[in-house]
């Protein structure tokens, strides 16, 4: 089994060599892994250094490393270019900045072994995630998004926000040509499909996450983004 994990970045330069020295550690300390994890860096639309850095970065990397770009500033379209030109067993993503502990890659693999699981989500909000220090702000527009989708699409994953999933790459091939989600909602679009196809074939593990300095997301975009997704997917699937 093989596993391609992607690292999207759109004007990362600032971080992206520290998230990729500490996957690239992580794997170092794990050489067991190393026939059986794989890296792609998909810069979308970044107009700093990032794509020069990833290009660097790549014949560097312990494991094998791919470069995919993209003009288009957009982490759905990034997600699906990297995972559609894939040959991995699994797919999946982490936050540039690796604010999920890497060790739960462990677990990600071994919960893949069961051919019935087709979903692993990482999440922040299980009784026993352990979670660092976020903003109020933060918590607050977590909490709402959460609220929102478990009403609005009856998603039952709890957190569809975390850069941390993964997904067998040829169930995500059946279903590729038919997503809609631009920008952050591609995660909640494919555990919706997941597990109104079987609910068991998703697991949710809980994580330790750790935020980290130099982010440049706008809460107030990301939130907007998720928002149009949820709408998106309601009128799409949930009025039928």
């Amino acid at each position: 089994m093989y596993l391609e994990i992607t690292i999207p970045c759109h004007n990362e330069a600032h971080r992206l060599e520290m998230g990729f020295s500490k996957l690239s550690a992580w794997l170092q300390q794990h050489p067991q892994h190393a026939c059986r994890i794989g890296i792609v860096i998909a810069d979308n639309g970044s107009t700093d250094a990032t794509l020069a850095i990833a290009q660097r970065l790549a014949p560097e990397s312990p494991v094998p490393c791919r470069v995919r770009h993209l003009d288009q500033a957009d982490l759905a379209l990034a997600l699906r270019d990297a995972w559609d030109t894939s040959t991995a067993d699994i797919v999946g993503y982490a936050d540039t900045d690796m604010a999920t502990d890497l060790d739960h890659l462990d677990q990600v693999l071994s919960l893949f072994a069961d051919s019935a699981v087709n979903t692993v989500n990482g999440s922040r909000w299980l009784p026993t995630s352990v979670i660092g220090d976020r903003s109020l702000k933060r918590r607050i527009c977590s909490r709402a998004l959460r609220l929102g989708v478990r009403l609005l699409t009856g998603i039952r994953a709890t957190d569809i926000a975390c850069g941390f999933k993964f997904f067998r790459r040829n169930w995500f091939a059946d279903h590729s040509p038919s997503l809609f989600s631009e920008q952050f909602f591609l995660g909640g679009e494919l555990l919706f499909l997941a597990e109104r196809e079987s609910p068991a074939s998703v697991v949710e593990i809980p994580i330790r996450w750790t935020d980290q300095p130099g982010s440049r997301i706008h809460i107030r975009r990301a939130m907007l983004a998720y928002w149009h997704g949820i709408r998106q997917l309601r009128a799409r699937h949930c009025k039928k």
